[in-house]
Formats: C-alpha cells, structure tokens, sequence
C-alpha cells in the first residue's frame, strides 16, 4: 500500500460498516491510534480532521449507507499518510467552489490545505483511495488570517 519515500514504521487499519456512526468512530479511532503512537498537538487534530472529511465523503457518495469504508494509517520517520478507501472507483474529487453560505463542498479543499501531501488511487472495479499526507512537526499549509 505505501508509494512513500520513508519506510512505514508503524501501521493501523479499520473497516467501518455502520455508517450512522461511521464519522465520529473514525475521529476517535484515528485520535485514540496517533495518542498511541506518541503523537500530539496539531497533527493529530489535522488528521482527525481529514478522516472525517474523507469518510463523510465515502459514506454520503459512495456507500449510501450501505458496505464497507476502510480508514488506514501509515507512520513513517517524520510524518504519517491517512488513507480512505470506499467501494466506488467512478466517483471523481470535483473541482468546484461552494457557495459562501454552502455547508458542502469544501471538505476535500480543506483536507489539501491541511496536507503536505494529497491524492487519488482509483481502479475500475476495485474501488477507490483518498490519501494526504500530514508531517508530525508542525505545519500547515492554511494561510493564517493576516495573509
């Protein structure tokens, strides 16, 4: 599974089914698997933060409430890689602004904010995985407030 550089020191993997509940169990998962691996502060936060933008995404378009959702962590020597894999390999991440009263439509530009790194693995028949890639120091690529 890793196109990493690095190689993985650690790694954690979940299936997720019950979908009413799949969101908040993959935030306190991811949190409860980083806390275990010594990580804390902003990184954590931004990784929760991803898993939940990216298993929403899953659970809403590709699932519809129905099969599975995979959620994936890979530590290596400086960062760890998320990774979300849902049923459906034909759903394209749109490019597309949201209105600025929308409630959707910006958790895939947040979580590229957040990320060092970001991308797509789809393959006809086997579904498809979202990753990003967020660096254990800190960092962030959101713009602060001032800018």
């Amino acid at each position: 599974m890793s196109t990493l550089r690095n190689p993985v020191l650690r790694s954690w993997e979940t299936t997720l089914t019950e979908h009413e509940t799949s969101v908040r169990t993959a935030r306190r998962l991811v949190r409860d698997q980083l806390t275990s691996w010594g990580w804390v502060g902003d990184p954590v936060d931004d990784l929760v933060l991803i898993a939940s933008e990216f298993v929403t995404n899953a659970v809403v378009h590709a699932c519809h409430g129905d099969g599975e959702v995979r959620l994936y962590l890979q530590e290596f020597d400086g960062g760890c890689r998320l990774e979300v894999w849902d049923p459906r390999s034909d759903l394209p991440l749109l490019e597309r602004r949201p209105g600025r009263f929308n409630e959707c439509g910006r958790g895939i530009e947040l979580a590229r904010r957040l990320a060092v790194d970001f991308g797509v693995v789809a393959r006809c028949g086997t579904g498809k995985r979202v990753w990003a890639r967020v660096l254990r120091t800190a960092h962030s690529n959101v713009p602060s407030p001032e800018s």
